[in-house]
């Protein structure tokens, strides 16, 4: 698995910050948007979260303004 190099002016950059219960910074992460979803997939795994993925369904209200 490979990252970009954090590039500024290029692309957004994310920064996850995971801090415990008393607010002391335990890891902080900066990645760039297209790498954020791997980041998200090791932290979950690290941290023994679970992860369930929803496709939005749409706004159907709004088709018409497209």
């Amino acid at each position: 698995m490979s990252f970009n190099k954090v590039r500024l002016g290029v692309n957004e950059i994310f920064e996850v910050i995971v801090k415990d219960s008393n607010g002391r910074k335990i890891e902080e992460w900066k990645c760039m948007k297209d790498d954020f979803p791997k980041v998200v997939k090791i932290l979950f795994n690290k941290f023994g979260l679970t992860m369930e993925i929803k496709e939005p369904k749409g706004n159907k209200d709004l088709d018409w303004a497209i």
